[in-house]
């Protein structure tokens, strides 16, 4: 017997022209990529040691801020062959790493430099990316989840709310498990505010 928990995520069909995908996206979004340029950024591929283990260290600075543990390097490579960094001058300050399935590509990871975010990091990080998923052929950019009952002002309402400015459509789906207690698991987490705190002290612990 399989038990069953739902879950969802944000997804863009970038099927669509560029002029679209950008027109798509709000006004806070739009104005933080016109923001980011206009401060200098740019977003490229990381395809070399030392930058990927510059955004590694980022990653690392940003669980830590959000009081979570970080994966390992090599864990986040095997999921993922895909990284980017955006930068400032010479310095990275924000990344992002991917994966990649089929015909969809997956964000699988994101951080920045909070001294840095004023200059929208994010946003241009999000915009290169779609452009660069839709000229390698994908046909849907996964932003990598969407927080079901998250608590409004709270991080993961925030998350959400970022990523539904880029005009893509929520998708709700289902994960299953033979395990009983873990589909209960999640499903208490999503829905009691005690058992939310409760799995992130445990997973800052581990």
């Amino acid at each position: 017997m399989r038990f069953k928990d739902i879950q969802a995520t944000i997804e863009i069909d970038l099927r669509k022209t560029e002029e679209e995908l950008f027109n798509n996206a709000d006004k806070k979004a739009r104005w933080g990529v016109k923001r980011a340029e206009k401060e200098g950024l740019v977003v490229e591929e990381a395809n070399n040691e030392k930058d990927i283990n510059i955004f590694y260290e980022i990653y690392k600075e940003t669980c830590e801020y959000g009081g979570i543990n970080p994966e390992p390097l090599e864990k986040i490579k095997n999921e993922s062959p895909l990284f980017f960094v955006c930068k400032k001058g010479e310095k990275i300050i924000a990344g992002a790493a991917l994966k990649k399935k089929e015909n969809v590509v997956i964000l699988y990871l994101n951080c920045s430099l909070h001294e840095y975010l004023n200059l929208q990091p994010n946003n241009l990080l999000y915009w290169y990316i779609i452009k660069w998923a839709k000229e390698k052929g994908f046909s849907v950019f996964d932003l990598g989840g969407y927080q079901l009952k998250a608590k409004p002002g709270s991080k993961s309402d925030n998350i959400n709310k970022f990523k539904c400015r880029w005009g893509g459509k929520l998708k709700m789906y289902y994960i299953y498990s033979k395990n009983p207690f873990y589909i209960l698991g999640r499903k208490l987490v999503r829905n009691f505010r005690f058992f939310w705190w409760l799995n992130k002290k445990i997973k800052g612990r581990k």
